[in-house]
């Protein structure tokens, strides 16, 4: 019986065709490695928890702290918790589509 590493069937390129080749491979694991990283950056700001401090809560919104604080002020509902103010996520799409405007 062969050895499992023994090819099964050889395959013969020109150096034009190797190249091309090289360069799809290259190309595909550049995608494939965007992707990763891609992923990876959503799972880390992709914060599970229903209820966020504030920080947080900003950086799921994609605003700044300051933002997070002008729509407090115009009226975005605030959960106090454990001493510190908790912003839900249900609370801020429901808010956001009552401020929604035709």
């Amino acid at each position: 019986m062969e050895s499992m590493t023994s090819p099964i069937i050889k395959v013969y390129l020109t150096d034009a065709q190797f190249k091309e080749l090289k360069q799809d491979l290259l190309d595909d694991f550049k995608d494939d490695l965007i992707r990763e990283i891609a992923r990876d950056e959503i799972e880390k700001y992709d914060l599970k928890a229903p209820y966020l401090k504030q920080k947080d809560f900003a950086k799921w919104i994609g605003e700044s702290v300051a933002t997070v604080n002008e729509l407090r002020a115009k009226g975005l509902p605030v959960s106090k918790a454990l001493n510190t103010d908790r912003y839900g996520k249900q609370s801020y799409i429901d808010f956001m589509k009552q401020h929604e405007r035709n």
